[in-house]
């Protein structure tokens, strides 16, 4: 086990580790191989490393409550992720696909919406050819049929 495979369980988040952690398991005695931790000097540095609240290099995740604008934000941050891993694209080309920074591309990347704009991240979304359909969804309160 190596350094990016920490780096990824980090990015993969803290409550996903333990699961990270057993598929990595369930796949490396698949194919024969023993499953080995890195030693403690090694973890502890790198939960140290990951646990700063001004490191880049860990996704985002989205607050309980969080506004309407920063959860549109965050859907398309998680479809242009998606497009990227179902592309096989790497965050360079995802960067000049759509015309942007790989510090900008990160920020997507990594769900810091703080950092983004609702009507660039809709830009980039067509510069992939996507299409963005709003929803909205008052609960329980009766709306006004609309006609078309």
């Amino acid at each position: 086990m190596n350094l990016k495979y920490l780096k990824r369980m980090a990015w993969l988040g803290k409550q996903n580790i333990k699961t990270s952690i057993m598929k990595t398991v369930k796949k490396s005695s698949d194919k024969g191989q023993k499953f080995t931790f890195p030693p403690k000097k090694e973890m502890e540095r790198v939960i140290k490393y990951f646990s700063d609240p001004n490191c880049k290099e860990i996704n985002q995740g989205l607050m309980p409550n969080a506004s309407e604008l920063d959860k549109a934000k965050y859907d398309i941050c998680q479809s242009i992720s998606r497009y990227k891993r179902t592309n096989n694209l790497t965050p360079d080309k995802l960067a000049q696909k759509i015309g942007i920074s790989q510090a900008k591309t990160d920020d997507i990347l990594f769900g810091r919406i703080s950092e983004l704009d609702l009507s660039k991240l809709i830009t980039y979304t067509e510069k992939l050819n996507g299409h963005l359909k709003v929803k909205v969804d008052y609960g329980n309160e009766k709306t006004p049929a609309t006609t078309h």
